[in-house]
């Protein structure tokens, strides 16, 4: 199974993306956009990626329903 940062990845880079049911991830705010560049340039490597975005403060997340058929299992609360 791919990670989210995959799906992230290849989104930004305009990349026809496999479609997920569900997608749970960072918010791609100022600081983690910084480390994607970082990712991308090879500064860091996939591991230390994701290291630093689990020891991030203040980042929130967000969820991503891709489908139709995961769309039909929200309810309002």
């Amino acid at each position: 199974m791919r990670e989210w940062a995959d799906f992230v990845f290849a989104n930004r880079e305009g990349q026809d993306v496999e479609q997920y049911d569900i997608v749970y991830g960072p918010i791609a705010n100022d600081k983690v956009g910084l480390q994607i560049r970082k990712l991308k340039d090879g500064s860091i490597d996939k591991a230390e990626f994701l290291n630093r975005l689990k020891y991030m403060k203040g980042i929130t997340y967000q969820y991503y329903f891709g489908t139709e058929e995961s769309i039909q299992y929200l309810s309002k609360l």
